[in-house]
């Protein structure tokens, strides 16, 4: 959703000389609009991660959509994804992107099939 006038969209706010960082319409917030991950949830998992059992640092390889920037902690229990923290949010994903994560630590040859987590909410 965003705020349209004819075929532009806002992508910054100024009344005067000031610029405006939120804008509310009712209790919703219209401007900016969310775009960093809140939520998601592991939607493969693969059981193919070939390390130890741990916590580990992990990036965004792929994306279905545009979105950037959001890391992650994952925890590999037998060789699969059980549990996962958004370090940072990142910018410019939509709920239900599918996000292929990078395990920072092990070479690409032990990843595949990749962690895969779906986007399921937004925030600022």
């Amino acid at each position: 959703m965003g705020i349209n006038l004819g075929s532009n969209a806002i992508s910054a706010l100024k009344l005067g000389s000031t610029s405006v960082s939120k804008a509310y319409l009712g209790s919703t917030q219209v401007f900016p609009l969310p775009s960093g991950i809140a939520t998601a949830t592991i939607s493969n998992s693969s059981g193919n991660i070939k390390t130890t059992d741990g916590t580990f640092s992990a990036t965004q390889f792929s994306t279905s959509g545009s979105g950037t920037g959001a890391t992650f902690t994952v925890t590999i229990v037998n060789r699969f994804a059980t549990a996962f923290t958004i370090t940072n949010i990142g910018s410019g994903y939509s709920v239900n992107d599918t996000i292929e994560l990078q395990i920072a630590s092990l070479p690409a040859q032990f990843q595949v099939p990749r962690v895969q987590l779906t986007v399921a909410t937004l925030g600022y």
